[in-house]
């Protein structure tokens, strides 16, 4: 379905309250989940009636943070063993509840392609299905490849965070969909809770008295993780007890053969540098604001992103941030608020950390990436998804 670019008209206010199920692949603390519950929660603050359908995993049935809508967790089955088996399975677990539970809303918006699928399988008997792609994924898998197609091709409705994805859904799929943003909200870093940073704190060691580079995403090859290994060894050159935090890493996808090559190389490493780099894995949503409040840099050196909220978390922080100069970010970012760089250039990396390790928080350019953040208010996307909403059912 074509549809014709235009930039979304926000309304004052329209009429009536919207009933809005917002869906979800996991529990965890990904980007598109979390866009999915700040989304859902602008949208409630905003007078609408909004519910979440999150698919809970074995071992994560809890969402990774508290919300203030309707929060529905759906159980999926044991998980089985290659990434088509898992999608699979997820997709008809979804379906299934969604079938018994027969949601009937206004609008049925899912943030990623399996609980687009899901919808698209139990197809609710009223209301539109609307598909937000976070980033086109380039996968090897034709049974993959098939369920992002459908996810696409057949939603009433194809939202993109960003121009550069915009461009990758049109390019694979001639599909032309509408250009939302992302958001952020600074009063989640203002105080920190003083515990989750002591734990924090404790976890990787003295890194009260170290300079700490913090990354989001886990080990991945479009996060880009084994280059900026490369890069934190010589960084390590020039800020000696320098360390580095790797957050998360809950995916779908089997990335285990690139996990596998950066732990073989980081083996390879002094002892000293090996156990300066700490894994955390997935953390609750206080755990990720005492990321940013013991940060010295935050780096986001991707060769593939829809966005990058994290990029506004640092900014909204304070943290000093290092990322690609590359679209999604050069949408928004630029040298006045961050250090861009050449993501597959491991000693410009290098240089940009170290620079960004030694500038104080206060600085002109934490001050000016502060101010970029401001921006970018979950008040103002929810209103351009309204606007969207309104003028699909209408």
């Amino acid at each position: 379905m074509m549809r014709p670019a235009k930039t979304a008209y926000v309304p004052e206010r329209a009429t009536a309250p919207l009933s809005i199920g917002l869906y979800t692949y996991s529990t965890q603390p990904r980007g598109s989940v979390v866009h999915c519950a700040a989304l859902a929660e602008a949208l409630s603050l905003a007078g609408h009636a909004v519910t979440v359908y999150a698919l809970a995993t074995p071992g994560a049935d809890t969402f990774y943070r508290a919300l203030e809508p309707q929060l529905v967790c759906i159980a999926c089955d044991a998980t089985r063993s290659s990434a088509e088996q898992r999608m699979e399975q997820r997709i008809e677990s979804f379906a299934r509840c969604l079938r018994e539970l027969a949601p009937a809303h206004d609008l049925h918006h899912a943030q990623d392609t399996l609980a687009t699928n899901a919808l698209l399988r139990a197809r609710p008997r009223a209301g539109a299905v609307v598909r937000t792609v976070h980033h086109v994924e380039p996968f090897a898998s034709a049974a993959l490849e098939a369920h992002q197609a459908r996810s696409i091709r057949e939603a009433d409705l194809v939202l993109a965070v960003s121009e550069a994805t915009r461009a990758d859904v049109r390019a694979r799929y001639g599909i032309e969909s509408e250009r939302v943003h992302n958001g952020v909200e600074a009063a989640r870093f203002e105080r920190p809770s003083p515990g989750a940073v002591m734990q924090l704190r404790a976890r990787i060691g003295s890194a009260s008295a170290h300079p700490l580079v913090v990354s989001f995403g886990g080990i991945e090859p479009r996060k880009n993780t084994r280059c900026l290994l490369e890069a934190f060894v010589l960084l390590r050159e020039r800020v000696p007890g320098a360390r580095w935090l790797i957050v998360g890493g809950a995916s779908i996808l089997d990335h285990s053969a690139y996990r596998a090559a950066f732990e073989q190389r980081l083996a390879e490493l002094p002892d000293d540098t090996r156990r300066a780099v700490v894994c955390t894995g997935v953390l609750k949503e206080g755990e990720l604001a005492a990321c940013y409040a013991i940060a010295g840099a935050v780096a986001l050196p991707s060769l593939q992103e829809g966005f990058g909220l994290c990029a506004l978390e640092a900014l909204a922080a304070g943290v000093p941030l290092v990322a690609s100069r590359r679209p999604p970010f050069t949408e928004y970012l630029d040298d006045e608020c961050a250090w861009l760089v050449d993501p597959n250039d491991a000693r410009a990396l290098a240089d940009a950390l170290a620079e960004a390790l030694t500038s104080p928080r206060r600085s002109p350019r934490a001050q000016a990436g502060a101010l970029r953040a401001s921006t970018y208010r979950w008040s103002h996307v929810a209103r351009e998804h309204e606007s969207l909403y309104r003028e699909l059912i209408g």
